[in-house]
């Protein structure tokens, strides 16, 4: 029944959608009207096929976590490199792609960094038919212009280059962001002994946004898979000296792949001196410290200084002290936000609200310590959004911790748990979508312009309408992010009282909740933030 409803229900927002007397009423019925009407629709009838056969989201995601990581690993890759080839074969690179490919051709050729001879001789109309304009640093210590990117990820993709061109680095970037849903997993089996929580763990890690990255040469997949990897290895029982070598090259590898890492790189240093003893304490130690005497060489040899804020020149310009609209434009911007694109992330966040018990374990804690210390950085960055890129880009490393989150919840079950599986369904739904429709650049984001996804999506009535941008913030967007920040906050504390034994905010968390939330939203913004006809944003507020 409950199932029938669901699909009853979905029908009939995709009738009304279309419905002039509706829309003459409630405008945001309209978002309704256009392609996420029938996807509600066949996402219902999915969800009722599902039950109908006895296969609920509990024995699905226990058989997943049973699976192993082998087979997980190959089933993601697998999905990650079909969606890769795919989209790199018909899109050209944008935003920073180029420039890391760039500096992976100047390494493997020549074995440095000095990219003006592979400007001269064109070298980038390997990928990019458009002339390139550098991203130079500042001047090395003798004058000549670097690189504004760090050299982890060319030194990574540099003999993959070699082998088979921008395709190959595609490839590796699959297998990569594949391994950072397996460890993902493996982090919620470990924080809770369940299968439950692995299965879903992995199941949400493999989705967006760290599915975009899995076919954009960026730096957050590698950065995704180095953090969790090495908090896991951390936090198992009986460190041995070789894996405390392992978890030490993993941190250490964060910097290099991205100055702002250094911060969660200190996080993990700090839990490996706390966590460890003997043996392994003394090789996590080793190699961390040869790691760290060798990026401070690096940029002592390039700048004149060890410093890594001297590809900066210094303190970096982009920094700007306006976290909470950065924070508000990470969880809800149109397009750069992470629960736009994810809203099953919205689980992972109930995973980590605070009941009181059970108490957070040592690494636990730990995990959460080194989450905050990858969001820091980006809540004072003035360019919060990353460029020309996909979305949630600067929230990628934390993808597997906060999948982790989520696995933890759904094996406690009940509230916001009861939305996973259909709301993780839908995020691997429109990775799928983005694919197909390649050539619409669905996922080239422009700042504060319209976002083509949802203009592929809206029907009568725009869907980003009802979606804030935080990258030009006029005072409607603020309006529109305060309205989701509040919605969010209701939802976490009915999930909250439902977790603490309220059998009526259980039964609470129905499709018609998330309906209603969804009608309040809407006729609010509406009344309060945008006038009917009014369009979106249109000025570009990144380069």
């Amino acid at each position: 029944m409950k199932a029938a409803s669901s699909l009853a229900l979905a029908l009939g927002l995709w009738a009304v959608g279309s419905w002039p007397a509706a829309l003459a009423v409630v405008p945001g019925l309209g978002v309704f009207g256009g392609p996420l009407g029938p996807a509600l629709v066949v996402l219902a009838t999915a969800v009722a096929a599902a039950r109908a056969a006895g296969c609920d989201q509990a024995r699905v995601f226990t058989r997943l976590g049973d699976l192993g990581p082998v087979r997980l690993f190959v089933l993601g890759f697998v999905w990650l490199a079909v969606c890769g080839e795919g989209y790199a074969t018909r899109l050209r690179v944008t935003g920073d792609e180029p420039h890391y490919l760039v500096m992976a051709q100047s390494l493997w050729r020549e074995g440095d960094l000095d990219l003006g001879d592979n400007y001269a001789r064109g070298d980038t109309k390997e990928y990019t038919p458009a002339e390139l304009a550098p991203h130079y640093g500042a001047p090395r210590a003798d004058g000549r212009p670097f690189p504004a990117h760090s050299p982890g990820l060319p030194a990574l993709l540099a003999p993959v280059y070699a082998l088979g061109g921008r395709r190959a680095c595609v490839l590796l970037l699959a297998a990569i962001a594949a391994l950072a849903a397996v460890e993902a997993g493996r982090l919620a089996r470990a924080f809770t002994g369940s299968a439950i929580a692995a299965g879903a763990a992995w199941g949400l890690a493999l989705g967006p946004p760290l599915a975009f990255f899995g076919f954009h040469v960026y730096t957050e997949g590698p950065s995704a898979l180095a953090l969790c990897a090495a908090l896991r290895l951390l936090a198992a029982p009986g460190v041995s000296p070789a894996r405390a070598a392992v978890a030490a090259l993993l941190a250490s590898a964060l910097p290099w792949l991205h100055v702002k890492l250094g911060l969660a790189a200190v996080v993990v240093g700090l839990f490996a001196l706390i966590q460890l003893g003997g043996a392994a304490r003394k090789a996590f130690v080793a190699v961390a410290g040869l790691m760290a005497l060798g990026f401070m060489g690096h940029y002592q040899r390039v700048f004149g200084t060890p410093t890594p804020f001297a590809i900066y020149g210094g303190a970096p310009q982009d920094a700007a002290a306006e976290p909470l609209r950065a924070l508000l434009g990470l969880l809800f911007d149109r397009s750069f936000g992470l629960l736009p694109f994810a809203p099953a992330f919205v689980v992972a966040l109930g995973g980590l609200w605070p009941t009181g018990r059970p108490r957070l374990s040592r690494a636990q804690g730990v995990a959460l310590a080194a989450g905050l210390a990858v969001l820091l950085p980006a809540l004072f960055w003035r360019m919060w959004w990353g460029g020309q890129c996909p979305p949630a880009r600067f929230l990628v490393p934390l993808v597997p911790l906060l999948a982790a989150a989520a696995g933890q919840r759904v094996a406690a079950g009940g509230g916001l748990a009861r939305w996973f599986g259909p709301l993780c369904c839908a995020g691997h739904a429109l990775v799928g979508f983005v694919v197909w429709r390649v050539s619409d650049l669905l996922l080239v984001n422009r700042g504060a312009r319209p976002t083509r996804l949802w203009a592929a999506l809206s029907g009568p009535v725009p869907v980003e309408r009802y979606l804030p941008s935080m990258v030009a913030a006029a005072p409607s967007d603020w309006i529109v992010a305060v309205a989701w920040a509040v919605g969010l906050a209701l939802l976490l504390g009915l999930d909250v009282a439902a977790r603490r034994g309220s059998a009526r905010a259980d039964r609470a968390f129905s499709p018609l909740l998330a309906a209603l939330l969804a009608l309040a939203l809407v006729t609010f913004v509406d009344l309060a933030a945008a006038p009917v006809g009014a369009s979106p944003t249109s000025e570009e507020g990144a380069p």
